[in-house]
């Protein structure tokens, strides 16, 4: 896969994300229907874990088509090769003979010298082995599937995680679960405002995510020798989505 490849499919799975998400919002701009809101909401969820899931998964595809050896990729993908075998000790009945144990440092030893290589399905959503988002992708489950990948979480969602869980998650829930709506936040009521505002902030997050993957890609930041390069470049990220953020809750302030 090529990196205008890799872009293409990043940028062809966000923009119908955002056409759907946009008609309903026009189309709640036009009804004070309750029901509209309620389906933006249970959307913006679909999406979020949608694209969040899929993009991840496609960049480990592009990274073990690259045939790269273990010791020049950080850490992670060292955790990723040996995912099954760390579950399997974990999961074994033979404790006193340690035969998964011994086999497990075997494994670990001869990685270095072996090629990042796992088979995964980026289109099929049912396949939760390597990227699973637990089909409720709090910001616990996104800053795993972040580490899983190699990449910094960022202190700007850190300080939003309240708002995400109570905002997003929980009301998808209620609503999904079909419940009458009742505001679980005080800072949030079914109105386009808090909704619109709301999209707002879940897709800084998505096209933050978006621009890191593809910047990780472009300048290798995966690989061990470019440690120095993705550590400034996170800095500036973090900076920058801050600034964000600011930006979306001054204006619905």
């Amino acid at each position: 896969m090529k990196y205008e490849q890799f872009e293409q499919i990043l940028d062809e799975d966000l923009s119908w994300r955002k056409i759907e998400i946009s008609s309903l919002i026009f189309i709640a701009k036009g009804s004070s229907e309750e029901v509209v809101l309620k389906s933006i909401i249970l959307l913006l969820y679909a999406h979020w874990e949608g694209y969040i899931k899929k993009s991840s998964k496609l960049y480990l595809k592009y990274i073990s088509e690259k045939k790269i050896k273990l010791n020049e990729l950080c850490s992670n993908f060292k955790a990723v090769a040996l995912k099954s075998n760390i579950s399997r000790c974990i999961e074994s009945k033979d404790s006193l003979t340690l035969i998964n144990e011994i086999s497990f440092i075997n494994k670990y030893i001869k990685l270095d010298s072996k090629q990042f290589s796992i088979n995964i399905n980026i289109d099929n959503d049912f396949e939760n082995e390597l990227i699973d988002t637990e089909s409720n992708l709090k910001p616990k489950v996104f800053k795993n599937i972040i580490s899983i990948l190699g990449l910094n979480y960022k202190k700007a969602v850190e300080i939003r995680e309240h708002y995400i869980n109570s905002h997003l998650l929980a009301n998808r829930n209620l609503i999904g679960h079909g419940s009458k709506f009742e505001s679980i936040a005080n800072d949030f009521s079914l109105t386009l405002k808090d909704v619109e505002k709301l999209k707002d902030i879940i897709f800084s997050i998505i096209d933050n995510y978006r621009d890191e993957l593809l910047e990780y890609v472009r300048n290798e930041f995966y690989l061990v020798s470019n440690n120095e390069g993705r550590i400034e470049f996170e800095e500036s990220q973090e900076n920058h989505l801050e600034k964000i953020f600011q930006n979306v809750e001054s204006y619905y302030s």
